[in-house]
């Protein structure tokens, strides 16, 4: 097997093994049906990136529709 390929297949694998670690961390948070007190480290981590993803993701949003009202003002 060349050796691009062997480093594929390593990082699929290892991807895969994130997902499989994350989920069952997902899981056990929420399987109980409350959150964890304080939240462990990977669960604090997972929340900041979602945090910070979704306020980027809606800044985004503002500035295409600002973006959007200003061509509409600008040719109206």
């Amino acid at each position: 097997m060349p050796e691009h390929e062997e480093s594929i297949y390593e990082s699929v694998n290892r991807c895969r093994m994130d997902i499989a670690e994350l989920r069952g961390m997902i899981t056990m948070h929420f399987r109980d049906g409350e959150h964890h007190h304080p939240p462990c480290v990977p669960a604090q981590q997972m929340q900041k990136t979602l945090l910070t993803a979704t306020g980027a993701a809606v800044l985004s949003l503002v500035s295409a529709l600002g973006l959007l009202l200003m061509e509409f003002v600008k040719h109206g």
